[in-house]
């Protein structure tokens, strides 16, 4: 096996030292040389693959329960399409769950099943994406391919109901506010009380992922701060996405623009659950940073593996390409 102990000792970077030390410049060095951002995209894309599936069910459920109800159905169909954040964007939504609100009343059992089946293989990806990338900023091993699944499946569904939960109390205040007449600052303390529900169940969702998919004992003292961290960024993020939406996408037009919304969404969602990780290993695991890039590293490391651990500089070097 290769010894890491040359290489940390010659960059003075001891991998387990008694007493790591922290600092502004270890956090950002580590975010780099993890390659945070680029995960962050992997994560974003795995997203949007892992909602196809989930989205699959949900049509049909839908198709199979409203397709003796046209008025509830339509109904259902305008509810999402306002979810929208412009009218390009609510117009794209309207014309995808019309078509599959319209095609769904005769097939909606069929694809039920086979919905429910690829909505937990498809949706887990999501967690088994989630569990590769912990394992490079926990420096832990990978786990089995079985249990990786088995947790992956699980988080899924965990995630499932905090989601919907989240929709609720994102709902409910806006609704309140509308009926209710503003007495005394009635309806701004029900927006105060919508947000702090919103990050509370955003702060829960954060805690579990951090608890329960790195591979290694956590401590719940280790993970609370990234969660909070996490849960507060994403719900201004929630707040100020709309705002974003109109600013700076509002030339995209029908179904492209909401693809490139979703992604831009996603990719957003994805930086956030990967910063408060790597909140919680460098300040609270003090999970040092790597001395290189991480592709760097592992060269290096591979050469030091190949040829023991008294390969000569130079060999490394002109192996290297350096």
């Amino acid at each position: 096996m290769f010894s890491y102990s040359a290489r940390s000792n010659a960059r003075r970077i001891p991998l387990t030292p008694a007493k790591p030390p922290i600092s502004a410049w270890g956090f950002i060095k580590k975010i780099l040389n993890d390659r945070t951002l680029g995960f962050g995209s992997l994560l974003a894309y795995t997203f949007v693959i892992a909602i196809l599936p989930l989205f699959t069910a949900a049509l049909g459920i839908f198709g199979l329960v409203l397709s003796s109800n046209p008025s509830a159905q339509q109904s259902i169909v305008d509810s999402i399409a306002d979810s929208g954040s412009d009218n390009t964007t609510k117009t794209a939504i309207r014309e995808v769950t019309n078509l599959a609100a319209n095609n769904l009343g005769d097939n909606g059992g069929g694809i039920l099943a086979i919905g429910i089946i690829f909505a937990l293989w498809g949706g887990s990806r999501l967690f088994v994406a989630i569990d590769e990338t912990f394992t490079i900023f926990y420096r832990t091993a990978d786990r089995s391919f079985l249990k990786k699944n088995l947790i992956a499946i699980g988080m899924l569904i965990l995630f499932i109901l905090l989601v919907i939960l989240i929709i609720v109390a994102s709902a409910v205040p806006s609704f309140l506010i509308n009926t209710l007449p503003d007495n005394g600052g009635a309806q701004f303390g029900i927006f105060i009380a919508g947000i702090v529900i919103s990050i509370t169940i955003l702060f829960i969702l954060f805690f579990v992922i951090y608890f329960v998919v790195p591979n290694k004992k956590i401590l719940l003292k280790q993970i609370w701060c990234g969660a909070l961290i996490a849960a507060i960024l994403l719900d201004i993020f929630l707040i100020l996405f709309p705002l974003y939406v109109r600013r700076f996408m509002g030339s995209f037009i029908g179904l492209i623009g909401f693809v490139v919304i979703l992604i831009t969404f996603f990719y957003y969602f994805s930086i956030i659950l990967l910063l408060g990780a790597q909140v919680n290993a460098y300040f609270f695991e003090r999970i040092q940073p790597l001395p290189d890039g991480l592709g760097t590293f592992l060269h290096e490391a591979v050469l030091q593996m190949l040829g023991g651990p008294h390969v000569p500089a130079e060999r490394i070097k002109k192996e290297s390409g350096r």
